[in-house]
């Protein structure tokens, strides 16, 4: 069976060459990530260059920094005492038990009495008791070592930073010239973060909104309507909420984002134990193996393969559990049914050409696209026949490598619905071995090549044109 959840590998040291790229995407990478708070212009310009140079095609996902608040240079040895007290400053110095230094400048105006910061992705947790406009006194709640430039997270807060800083601007404009395909947009809040990233980048790009903050679970459905997909970034929401909540708001995000149409991604901490070891381990099998269940249309690889022993070896066995769970997976039914408000005709047509194509035992459903909104529909509603998309756009064609069950063709353009036609059948039995009579459904738009043009549902039989 081909494999129809989709892996996206974060590129790092481990992988930073060219052959080191190409091991990458032969294991079985479908997007590479491009993290912009590591590497240089340099680094993510060769990165692109080498994918590119390659036969096998692969999108290119840019994941902006956003705001990064941390502690400063600290003391040595510096031990951070269950129920001690401690001072907090955001006036630059070295840090030690007694003060704690964070390089945010609005300290003293958005963090208040009761809330808690977090050091370290949460392994040590201090509580405001007091604060005046010039200093803030905590308690300790639970102790560490405290090292230099560690990061902090305010779970409690609504901070006045831009989710957008002025390096992410600068960053989406070097995108630009790398004609990245996705971005990913770091610590959102709300759907204006999203509005923003907007603004700068190309109109054609997709934005995937990254869950990793409360406030965004908060404002789910708002940023959900904003992007074209969402990212439940577990690890850092699991600094921010009880990590028994985790698995039953991933659930939510999922579910809520498939209602409405959107492309989903699940991500971090996948396959950690595989950072050094060739094996995954038993508790990570399931936790992939329950995503795709719940839905999801990719899976994500972090310092996996950014910064892991064997990169190429984390791919292919992130390959073997996708595959196999795909196998597994019951996709008979309609599974996502709610019509997105923005469009319901493009909406049920895919709906209709899912049910037919079940129903008649389709050997395939073809999809004629030029912006990826009709296969990214089809797909939501988990057909049973692959999905095979056609498209004369380059962009589109690299942006479905993250859609669960597509398998894209590049064509060159076609004048009339006779043409796609023809395509779809020679290629079918050229490239797939589909025989005379075999039943496949096409959805496509007349008159072809325009945008949002989606209105026609066909059922042809290989060997008619």
């Amino acid at each position: 069976m081909t494999r129809k959840t989709k892996i996206i590998a974060t590129v790092g040291p481990s992988v930073n060459s060219k052959d080191g790229i190409k091991k990458l995407i032969e294991a079985g990478a479908d997007v590479l990530r491009l993290n912009f708070s590591h590497g240089t212009n340099a680094d993510h310009s060769n990165v692109v260059k080498w994918a590119r140079e390659l036969n096998t095609s692969v999108a290119i996902m840019q994941d902006i920094q956003g705001p990064k608040i941390r502690t400063g240079e600290t003391k040595d040895l510096t031990k951070l005492e269950e129920s001690n007290q401690v001072k907090l400053t955001n006036k630059d110095t070295i840090s030690d038990e007694k003060l704690i230094y964070i390089n945010y400048k609005d300290l003293y105006k958005d963090i208040n009495v009761g809330e808690r910061i977090l050091i370290d992705d949460g392994q040590m947790v201090i509580r405001v008791t007091k604060k005046t406009r010039s200093s803030m006194d905590a308690v300790i709640e639970i102790g560490g070592e405290l090292r230099s430039n560690q990061g902090v997270a305010f779970p409690d807060s609504r901070l006045s930073v831009s989710a957008i800083t002025k390096k992410d601007i600068e960053d989406i404009k070097f995108g630009k010239k790398l004609d990245v395909d996705i971005i990913a947009v770091s610590f959102v809040r709300d759907e204006n973060d999203i509005k923003k990233v907007k603004e700068i980048a190309d109109e054609n790009i997709k934005i995937i909104a990254k869950i990793e903050l409360k406030n965004a679970v908060k404002n789910l459905d708002s940023i959900i309507d904003e992007a074209d997909g969402v990212m439940v970034a577990r690890g850092d929401l699991g600094v921010q909420i009880e990590l028994e909540k985790i698995p039953f708001i991933q659930k939510q995000i999922l579910d809520q984002a498939n209602a409405k149409g959107k492309i989903t991604i699940t991500a971090t901490e996948m396959l950690q134990s595989m950072k050094e070891s060739h094996r995954p381990s038993r508790a990570e099998v399931t936790d992939i193996t329950n995503a795709i269940l719940e839905g999801t249309d990719c899976v994500m690889l972090s310092a996996e393969t950014a910064i892991g022993n064997h990169p190429e070896i984390v791919v292919e066995v992130m390959s073997n559990i996708c595959t196999e769970a795909d196998s597994r997976n019951d996709t008979s039914v309609l599974r996502f049914k709610e019509a997105s408000g923005v469009d319901t005709l493009t909406t049920s047509l895919a709906k209709a050409a899912v049910q037919v194509a079940n129903e008649i035992d389709a050997e395939a459903i073809v999809a004629f696209t030029e912006t990826g909104r009709t296969p990214l529909l089809i797909s939501n509603y988990r057909p049973e026949a692959p999905i095979f998309t056609f498209t004369t756009i380059d962009k589109t064609y690299r942006q479905m490598h993250i859609l669960w069950g597509v398998q894209q063709v590049k064509i060159d353009r076609l004048e009339t619905t006779t043409e796609m036609f023809e395509i779809a059948n020679t290629w079918l039995q050229n490239n797939k071995k589909f025989k005379k009579n075999d039943k496949v459904v096409i959805v496509a738009g007349t008159p072809p090549n325009k945008e949002a043009a989606t209105n026609l549902v066909r059922v042809m039989k290989i060997g008619e044109f």
